[in-house]
C-alpha cells in the first residue's frame, strides 16, 4: 500500500491489478496503517479471489446444462464466453461425469505403434477392391501403396487369383526394384503358397493384418477410396457411365501423384522421385492456334519504321511454346507462339486501306509539309 501511494514511484506503476485497486480506494477517505504480516491474520479482500470459489461446482453445472458436451466442445465454449476454467479443469469435470461415462462410454484401446517406413519403396501395401461395374472383363482393381511417399499404383485385373498378384508386382519390380517389405491383407491370392515363394525369391518379406482387422491394412483401404472417389469424379465431369471407370483411371492416378498429400506436405511423386512431376500448366492454347491457316507473325527483319509490323504467314501447326509456319517465300521455319497473332476477319477495301494507298496518303503528307515550309521561308 505505501508502494501504491508514493508519490515517487508513480511512475514506475504499471501493474494493471494495483492501479485497478488504486482508482477503486480513491473515492474513499480512509487512513492507512502500517500492520505486520504476523498480526495481520484476517485477511484483506481485494488479496482473494472470489470467483475461482469451487469452480467445479459450477463447471459441472455447466457441463449439465449443456446437455454433456465432450471437452472439445465445452472448451470452445468456455473461451467463447471468457470463463475463468482451464482445459485441465473441463477434463477433470468431464471424465468425471457419470452420464457421459453410461452413454459416451470410452472403451479402452491396446493399439501397438504402426511400422514406418524410413524410404522410398522399402514397404509396399496391397489390396484389392471389387467388383466393379465394367464394359470389359476386368472387374478388379489391384491396388499398390508406397508406404512412404504414399504413390498409389491401379491395375485392372479380371481375377483375384495369385497368378493375376504375380503378374502385376513382377511389372512393378521391373520398373522400380524390389522393395523390402510387402503387408497385405489375409486374402487366399495373398496367402497363397505360390505368391510366397516367389516373394522369398526376390528377397521380399511379407507380412499380413490380423484376422477380421482392415485398420491393420489402412493406407491401401483408404487409398482404394481414393482412388475410386477420383474415377467417378473424373468420369462424372466428362459424362462417362460408371462401367467404363478404366478410361478414366489413369488420368485419376496422375491427378493423385501430382497433387498435395496432407499427411506428408509434399506430392506423392515429389516424396518419390525427389523432384516436381510435370503435369498441366493452367494454360490452354488459343483457338485460332489449334486449326492450320493464315495467322500474322511479327516482321523482325524491318528495313524502316514505315515497314509493317507483320506479314501474313500460313500456320501448319502449334504447341504451348512453339509453331511451325510456312514463311512468304515458301520456306519452314519454328518460332515462338509469342511472336504470332490471329488474323482476324477479312476486310473489303472501304473498310481497311491497302498498303499501296498508306504509302501514297503518307507521300503525298510529306510532299504538301515540304511545300509549306518552302513558301515559308521565301516570305
Amino acid at each position: 500500500m505505501a508502494f501504491m501511494f508514493d508519490q515517487q514511484h508513480s511512475s514506475k506503476i504499471k501493474n494493471e491489478k494495483i492501479m485497478r485497486w488504486r482508482l477503486e480506494l480513491a473515492n474513499f477517505k480512509f487512513d492507512i496503517i502500517y500492520r505486520p504480516g504476523n498480526r495481520n491474520t484476517t485477511a484483506d479482500t481485494m488479496s482473494r479471489i472470489t470467483a475461482s470459489i469451487q469452480p467445479e461446482t459450477n463447471l459441472k453445472d455447466l457441463h449439465d446444462a449443456l446437455c454433456h458436451p465432450g471437452i472439445t466442445r465445452m472448451h470452445h465454449w468456455i473461451r467463447a464466453k471468457n470463463l475463468p476454467f482451464s482445459l485441465d479443469d473441463i477434463k477433470t469435470v468431464t471424465k468425471a461425469c457419470s452420464s457421459c461415462n453410461q452413454l459416451k462410454p470410452r472403451f479402452c484401446k491396446n493399439e501397438g505403434q504402426l511400422i514406418k517406413s524410413t524410404s522410398t519403396f522399402e514397404r509396399l501395401n496391397i489390396d484389392f477392391k471389387g467388383p466393379l461395374p465394367t464394359s470389359t472383363k476386368n472387374r478388379y482393381l489391384l491396388t499398390i501403396v508406397d508406404e512412404y511417399s504414399r504413390f498409389p499404383f491401379a491395375f485392372p485385373c479380371s481375377d483375384i487369383s495369385t497368378s493375376t498378384v504375380i503378374k502385376v508386382l513382377t511389372n512393378v519390380f521391373s520398373l522400380f526394384g524390389t522393395p523390402a517389405y510387402i503387408h497385405s491383407a489375409r486374402g487366399t491370392s495373398f496367402m497363397s503358397q505360390e505368391l510366397k515363394s516367389f516373394l522369398t525369391s526376390s528377397g521380399v518379406a511379407t507380412s499380413r493384418t490380423t484376422a477380421y482387422n482392415p485398420q491393420g491394412n489402412g493406407q491401401v483401404e483408404r487409398y482404394n477410396g481414393i482412388v475410386w472417389k477420383t474415377v467417378l469424379l473424373a468420369l462424372n465431369s466428362k459424362g462417362l457411365g460408371t462401367e467404363r471407370w478404366e478410361e478414366t483411371l489413369q488420368p485419376a492416378l496422375h491427378s493423385i501423384r501430382s497433387l498435395l498429400c496432407t499427411s506428408t506436405n509434399a506430392t506423392p511423386h515429389e516424396r518419390m522421385f525427389n523432384h516436381p512431376r510435370r503435369s498441366f500448366n493452367g494454360r490452354s492454347l488459343p483457338t485460332w492456334l489449334t486449326q492450320p491457316g493464315p495467322v500474322l507473325m511479327k516482321n523482325n527483319m524491318r528495313q524502316s519504321k514505315y515497314d509493317p509490323i507483320v506479314q501474313e504467314v500460313l500456320l501448319i501447326e502449334a504447341n504451348p511454346d512453339y509453331a511451325y509456319v510456312k514463311l512468304p517465300e515458301g520456306r519452314e521455319s519454328s518460332v515462338s507462339i509469342r511472336h504470332l497473332a490471329p488474323l482476324g476477319e477479312p476486310s473489303t477495301r472501304s473498310d481497311m486501306p491497302s498498303h499501296d494507298h498508306l504509302q501514297y496518303s503518307r507521300k503525298f503528307a510529306e510532299d504538301n509539309t515540304r511545300r509549306v515550309r518552302l513558301m515559308q521561308s521565301q516570305q
